[in-house]
């Protein structure tokens, strides 16, 4: 009867040891992120750069395809208009490749005024440049990308 009590004891104590970890594992994955930017980008090496831009890009392709395939013939026309209008915006360039993506961001955030750009908002330029968008319209969202980065 006295080893019941013990092997309970110990059992008892396992799952508060077990109970407490994931409650700190919790919170620690709560706690704030800041969002992926300069800081992160100018000390990446190629490695990470290129592993951040592939999972990216596979998750976008998969965003779009699901936006494609089973949203848009589900939508109303507004619902239409939107991803046209996402599409218009946020363009992915059949030829682009990871080399000239990374490339690119590198040399946007070599202007200071950049470096406050958070990085999506810095890839999406970058792809207006490779897509051959008008000069206009690549400021008029860099513009935006450093008022939306400094708010």
């Amino acid at each position: 009867m006295k080893r019941n009590r013990i092997k309970s004891l110990v059992l008892l104590l396992i799952g508060a040891l077990l109970g407490a970890s994931l409650v700190a594992r919790l919170n620690a994955a709560q706690e704030y992120r800041p969002l992926t930017g300069y800081a992160f980008w100018s000390k990446a090496d190629g490695n990470l750069k290129f592993a951040y831009l592939i999972g990216y890009s596979d998750a976008e392709q998969i965003y779009r395809f699901a936006l494609d395939r089973g949203a848009k013939p589900l939508c109303a026309e507004a619902g239409k208009s939107w991803i046209e209008d996402f599409d218009q915006k946020i363009p992915m360039p059949k030829s682009m490749t990871i080399r000239q993506l990374t490339e690119g961001i590198d040399e946007f955030y070599k202007d200071w005024r950049n470096q406050s750009v958070q990085l999506h908002l810095a890839q999406n330029i970058v792809r207006l440049q490779i897509a051959g968008r008008s000069q206009a319209e690549i400021e008029e969202a860099t513009k935006r990308a450093r008022t939306a980065s400094s708010e």
